[in-house]
């Protein structure tokens, strides 16, 4: 169940980051991302980076002009199940996008990133360590107006390699 919890918190951050965008791009990425989403990918988990397969659903809602929350729900092994939720916001002077996401075993981590395209490069700071670090990068990408790709990269250990701990397809329903 922990290794889930660090694969959801990937997947939930990028999905509710792709909602959010620059100045005059925002109401459109809006478009791409709020939604019924389900997906599936693989994960990357554990001391020794084992992959294992997952499947998501997802509701994205717009929160007024420059905010997303997420809510959803992803399984492993067919019955390990794990909440999870996120929220974002976006500034559009600045074109930063901040926030929250909750459902990880560390606690709750913090969102930081920009809109670039259709696609969105987010850091993600956790409290406490997790691969033997407190940041991992999340990279979200626009494959078409109904589907989009969410990877995530980790150093695994505190000397490894620098890996995609989620790859994650997510299709509108």
């Amino acid at each position: 169940m922990n290794r889930l919890s660090h694969w959801l918190t990937y997947g939930v951050i990028l999905l509710l980051y792709g909602v959010t965008g620059s100045a005059g791009a925002a109401p459109a990425v809006f478009d791409l991302y709020a939604g019924s989403f389900s997906g599936s990918g693989t994960i990357v988990e554990g001391p020794d980076a084992d992959s294992h397969q997952v499947r998501c659903r997802f509701t994205i809602l717009q929160q007024g002009a420059a905010g997303l929350s997420l809510q959803g729900t992803c399984w492993a092994y067919l019955i390990v199940a794990r909440s999870v939720s996120a929220r974002l916001s976006w500034d559009p002077r600045s074109g930063q996008v901040t926030g929250t996401y909750t459902g990880s075993r560390v606690g709750m981590a913090q969102l930081t990133g920009r809109q670039v395209g259709t696609d969105f490069d987010l850091a993600i700071e956790w409290p406490k360590p997790l691969y033997g670090d407190t940041t991992a990068r999340m990279r979200v990408t626009s494959l078409d107006p109904n589907r989009f790709r969410i990877v995530v990269t980790d150093r695994i250990g505190l000397n490894g390699p620098v890996r995609a701990t989620t790859d994650l397809t997510l299709l509108r329903q």
